[in-house]
């Protein structure tokens, strides 16, 4: 059965009724037919087993590809970013396996994911140069304005008769490695763009975006853009796929880690177009492709051997929440990281924003693979001299979005501090403490924390900070928190009071 959801059940059943008149008026008169697929999220090389079940594995998405391009060879394989980060396999690889795979099966066209720059600009752009594949990017460029990477903003195939054009739109930057040389356009005004530019170059019969942002961003696109047909956007949770109708167009999200494909059959009679959208779960009963799985075992045997060392012994839990408690306050796993970094460099303070915080530990042996599931983003970290009155204003951000889970939320060392999350954002930061001494506004710190958030990401400005060890000289998350590890032999953690959650 489709994991398809239920609010859209209903829709569902018209799409069929609409599919099977589609099929039955143009029965008798030979319509063009092509075929697009789309696929997101392939952080994991092999299948993820969990308790959403056994899905993805790029040798099953390789059988779901080849059986459609065997019923029908003009078929072009879209995927809509994030192979690199987000995961242990992602972290540790950043993405250069999932390019080779993707080369295997010979995909066609590919949009940037916030996670592909997770690593910096400079592997995003030479994962490009090992693509056999296009990618595109309508909104991405560098910092002179020119195209990121000199990828194109859009693309136009003709298939057999049936002229598609593609555009490719990335949205959340901020939520990644912020370096500079990559800039985030504006997406409404960059699509209308590159829409204008296909226009010009030739007369297409359906205009495709692919997408990295929200459902409310993705409905705002196609009501400012009629001739944007269907938007394929990024996954909207973890096990169901989406099927939006907007009026007579749809915004279409598989599953997430290639949990699922989308498949549009674009069919065209004279000057007629119909859209016919489906979903295919990749899942247990798909098949593996031999070579593939081959392929996937390999770096899946690579990445254990790597990462099996031990190197300390657990004896609390590390947990990181069963809701994302690390995105809210206090928990052991924030301040065993935030330790980590304040220790590595004798600093006054360590941060750490809870969302990058992955995963929860078990007691036990604390192995190579432990931290960098634990910190799969392999961020640098950074020391810099920071203003009270800057740290205050970082605290104040990290809790402006608890509500939400806000990934921006800070993990600390060196810091006692109270928020009240009923206040209005901006005002809930109470009383802040280093090292048992009220926060001075101008006295400067000694403070160890992510290049991520130092250079802006989730939303922090620490732009009038003095930089004492930069990104360049730095080591990466995991490879600190090793080092801590390691210094302690035995982890034993409890949360402390660091962070306290006043109520109304």
């Amino acid at each position: 059965m489709k994991r398809i959801a239920a609010v859209l059940l209903s829709f569902t059943f018209v799409l069929h009724i609409f599919m099977f008149g589609t099929n039955s008026v143009f029965a008798n008169e030979n319509p063009k037919k092509a075929t697009v697929l789309y696929f997101n999220d392939a952080h994991e090389i092999s299948p993820v087993v969990n308790s959403y079940g056994d899905r993805g594995g790029v040798a099953r998405l390789k059988t779901v590809i080849d059986r459609v391009r065997a019923e029908n060879p003009k078929t072009i394989v879209t995927f809509g970013g994030d192979l690199g980060g987000g995961t242990l396999f992602g972290g540790v690889f950043q993405g250069y396996p999932m390019v080779e795979a993707f080369n295997r099966m010979n995909l066609d066209l590919a949009n940037f994911g916030q996670h592909d720059f997770d690593f910096g600009s400079e592997v995003t752009k030479d994962l490009v140069a090992q693509s056999d594949f296009q990618w595109i990017s309508s909104n991405l460029t560098d910092a002179a304005g020119n195209s990121f990477a000199n990828v194109p903003a859009y693309m136009i195939y003709n298939i057999k008769g049936i002229k598609i054009g593609f555009i490719g739109l990335t949205d959340d930057m901020n939520t990644t490695t912020q370096d500079g040389s990559v800039i985030q356009q504006d997406l409404i005004e960059s699509a209308k763009k590159a829409v204008k530019e296909i226009k010009e170059a030739r007369k297409v019969d359906v205009i495709i975006a692919l997408t990295q942002e929200s459902l409310e961003k993705d409905r705002i696109l196609l009501d400012e853009i009629p001739e944007i047909d269907a938007v394929f956007t990024e996954e909207k949770a973890e096990n169901q796929s989406f099927i939006y109708p907007h009026g007579d167009r749809f915004i279409l999200a598989p599953e997430g880690n290639i949990g699922s494909v989308i498949r549009l059959d674009i069919i065209k009679h004279k000057k007629e177009i119909k859209l016919q959208p489906e979903v295919i779960e990749v899942d247990h009963t798909v098949p593996e492709d031999p070579e593939m799985k081959e392929f996937a075992d390999y770096y899946q045997n690579k990445l254990e051997e790597e990462l099996g060392k031990t190197v300390a012994t657990v004896e609390t839990p590390l947990l990181y929440g069963e809701n994302h408690e690390s995105r809210n306050q206090e928990t052991n796993i924030g301040n065993f990281v935030a330790d980590s970094y304040r220790a590595y460099f004798n600093a006054d303070i360590g941060l750490m924003n809870g969302g990058g915080i992955r995963s929860s530990i078990e007691a036990g042996d604390f192995t190579l693979r432990d931290a960098y599931t634990i910190l799969p983003f392999r961020n640098k970290i950074v020391l810099a001299k920071v203003s009270g009155e800057t740290i205050r204003a970082a605290l104040e951000n990290g809790v402006s979005k608890v509500e939400s889970l806000g990934g921006g939320f800070l993990q600390v060392s060196g810091i006692q501090y109270s928020y009240r999350p009923s206040n209005p954002v901006g005002e809930r930061v109470e009383e802040i403490f280093i090292n048992q001494v009220p926060l001075d506004p101008k006295k400067e710190y000694l403070v160890a924390l992510p290049n991520y958030i130092y250079n802006g990401g989730d939303g922090y400005n620490f732009s009038g900070s003095e930089t004492i060890v930069a990104e360049e000289n730095a080591r990466t998350d995991a490879e600190v928190l090793i080092e801590y590890a390691k210094s302690l032999k035995v982890i034993s953690v409890e949360a402390e009071g660091r962070i306290t959650v006043l109520s109304n």
